[in-house]
């Protein structure tokens, strides 16, 4: 585990406004282009990781 202290939101902030680039298809998406009337879940996870793969199956499942 990282050293670096949490520097998290505290929770029921409302996210600002940002740009992210997909690195598979180059898109660049808004918040509100993913915004969702029951959650909004970015994760920033790399696919080779050992402790995503391990729960990769229930994020596809949760994101279903």
């Amino acid at each position: 585990m990282a050293l670096t202290p949490s520097t998290m939101l505290a929770l029921g902030t409302k996210a600002p406004e940002f740009r992210l680039l997909n690195a598979v298809d180059n898109k660049e998406y808004h918040l509100n282009d993913l915004r969702s009337d029951k959650a909004t879940v970015i994760m920033f996870i790399c696919n080779h990781c050992p402790y995503v793969k391990h729960v990769q199956e229930g994020l596809v499942e949760l994101a279903n």
